[in-house]
């Protein structure tokens, strides 16, 4: 829900409570007042919680931006494997053609291709908890820990695997 939507709920469910403060305390007297009380308290509490904690927010925001560096990485992998302009098919042909060629003996290359593998299994899970409104803050922390992590260790595996299959260059 986007925030001009939530305060439009909120200012409605506001309003609604009103309303049906008035009516209880004009109908019920003591009575009504008493139970106005309660359901302002639980109007308060209920629009608490259905408040977005700004922390829990910026998490989400912290772990769409490691997904997005792994994104990019295997993106780089991809362009260089599929691409069809000139510079990806020389990138492919002329400069880092063991990493066009999955099949081979090069320990940096082979240690890239399974992180990336592993990466792109990593980022359909993250994707699951970023669009899961139930994940918490304990849950998106120990996500966003390892996704650092792992955006720092494939970038790693693929400036390694860059650099090897440049060493080797054209067969």
């Amino acid at each position: 829900m986007s925030s001009p939507d939530k305060d439009l709920s909120r200012a409605l469910l506001g309003a609604l409570v009103l309303a049906a403060t008035v009516v209880l305390v004009l109908t019920l007297k003591l009575p009504g007042l008493l139970v106005s009380a309660l359901l302002i308290v639980c109007a308060f509490f209920i629009s608490r919680h259905l408040q977005p904690d700004p922390e829990v927010a910026a998490m989400r925001s912290s772990l769409q931006y490691a997904r997005d560096d792994i994104l990019e990485i295997l993106d780089a992998y991809e362009k260089l494997q599929n691409g069809a302009s000139a510079a990806d098919i020389a990138d492919r042909t002329l400069h880092y053609p063991a990493l066009a060629n999955p099949d081979n003996s090069v320990p940096q290359i082979n240690e890239f291709l399974l992180r990336a593998s592993s990466a792109r299994r990593f980022i359909e899970r993250v994707d699951g908890y970023l669009e899961s409104p139930g994940t918490d803050k304990t849950q998106l922390e120990r996500i966003l820990m390892v996704a650092d992590e792992r955006a720092f260790e494939l970038q790693e595996a693929w400036d390694d695997a860059r650099r090897a299959a440049k060493e080797i260059g054209p067969a």
